[in-house]
């Protein structure tokens, strides 16, 4: 009886590569068609990954950490190279500013990660998430010193200049920037400020920043910021090769174990029970990539709610039409102003009540109400501030945010360049 070995992740992935190229791609085509019948609505999804009921202050992040579990690089091998030689550049005195792209939910945390883990332990790092976006040259100024522990009262941006150039070097990454674009008088001075303040210290810190795709296009037609970024990033959702990998990594924690591979070279590859597994998988990823657009985490979602609600233990049980579709109804049924208030509370990667009432120039308590109606349609979820009902923080559920923008783009409501 030949030995059985157990596989690790590398030898899978290994394997994996092999299997897609000789896979036929039309080995699913056999498959009898028909309609889903399972479906998960929107705010079954986002009562996955709800904040409901979290009632503590909003707080603006300061600093990083990173996991310490090992992170599989997909499809981003060549973006993280490019960001490795703009740090390097840095390094050799030629440091200009840098820019990661992405649409909501494409991963940039882990891409982040990735870069922070390849760099020297002892490579003093900081990693700033935008939660409130100030709305003045002496806010913005406030911001970056907060990157320092400046304890300085901000005064002028010649002061503020030369203090951040006195600092000791660090690489930076400025996230969520798009969270400044607020249409509220004083956001624009704001960001000039913010701008210039990098521009005018980008030799001695490293400054890389994050922003979302739809953004950066409005920043780029409004304000050419790409004028003053050396190298830009932009990932995107991943392809189903790239996904199909991705789900592979996530099998075990959904009770899904693929057979042992074999050392007998006398068996048919193409029979084998491994083979058979990666062929059902790369068929529920071809089903996966037309629900979810490629979007990983809500493809893993769906996977293990499908796997769960059939509890199967082997993909080869489980039938591509039996795979979780979504119930976009809610979604598709909003009128016009509801669909505005859902894209500005997309492009700002969200809002509070009280900003989405000047936006809207509504009140406060009108404002509140199309916000709870937004998150009891299961469109947004909410980080509630205990001490002011006006500073409720709405967002779209991350693992939704791909359906939620190409719906918005589709009725004019998103725009790409």
């Amino acid at each position: 009886m030949d030995n059985i070995m157990a596989m690790t992740i590398d030898a899978l992935l290994g394997k994996w590569q092999q299997f897609l190229t000789y896979i036929n791609p039309n080995s699913a085509a056999t498959e009898q068609e028909s309609e889903p019948t399972n479906t998960l609505s929107l705010k079954a999804i986002a009562q996955t990954y709800r904040h409901h009921g979290l009632r503590s202050p909003l707080k603006q992040q300061i600093s990083y950490s990173v996991n310490t579990d090992i992170y599989h690089v997909i499809g981003r091998e060549q973006a993280i190279d490019q960001i490795n030689n703009a740090i390097e550049l840095w390094r050799d005195n030629q440091g200009e500013l840098s820019a990661i792209i992405a649409p909501f939910g494409a991963g940039v945390s882990t891409f982040i990660q990735n870069i922070i883990r390849g760099q020297p332990e002892s490579e003093p790092l900081l990693w700033l998430s935008f939660c409130k976006a100030p709305l003045s040259s002496k806010e913005a100024i406030a911001t970056l010193y907060d990157c320092f522990d400046i304890q300085n009262e901000p005064q002028s941006i010649t002061d503020a200049i030369r203090l951040i150039n006195a600092q000791p070097q660090h690489i930076i990454f400025l996230d969520d920037i798009h969270r400044l674009m607020q249409r509220r008088m004083g956001s624009y001075q704001a960001l000039v400020t913010l701008a210039t303040i990098l521009m005018e210290t980008r030799q001695r810190h490293c400054w890389i920043m994050g922003c979302e795709t739809y953004v950066w296009q409005r920043l780029s037609s409004q304000y050419q910021i790409t004028h003053f970024i050396k190298t830009v990033v932009q990932l995107k959702y991943f392809t189903q090769t790239e996904l199909t990998t991705f789900l592979t990594l996530y099998l075990p924690d959904m009770g899904i174990n693929l057979p042992h591979e074999s050392n007998n070279t006398q068996e048919n590859e193409g029979d084998s029970a491994l083979t058979i597994e990666l062929n059902t998988l790369e068929s529920h990823t071809k089903t996966l990539m037309k629900i979810c657009q490629g979007q990983p985490r809500l493809a893993l979602f769906i996977l293990k709610q499908s796997i769960d609600e059939h509890k199967v233990s082997k993909l080869s049980d489980l039938n591509s039409k039996d795979i979780f579709t979504i119930d976009t109804h809610a979604l598709k049924s909003l009128d016009e102003e509801s669909l505005f208030a859902l894209a500005e509370i997309y492009v700002h990667g969200g809002l509070t009540v009280e900003h989405l009432s000047i936006i809207f120039n509504m009140s406060i308590e009108e404002s509140s109400l199309k916000l709870e109606f937004l998150s009891r349609q299961g469109l947004l979820i909410t980080q509630y501030c205990e001490s002011d009902f006006a500073r409720h923080f709405y967002q779209i559920p991350p693992v939704l945010s791909k359906i939620v923008a190409t719906h918005l783009l589709n009725h004019n409501k998103l725009f790409s360049f």
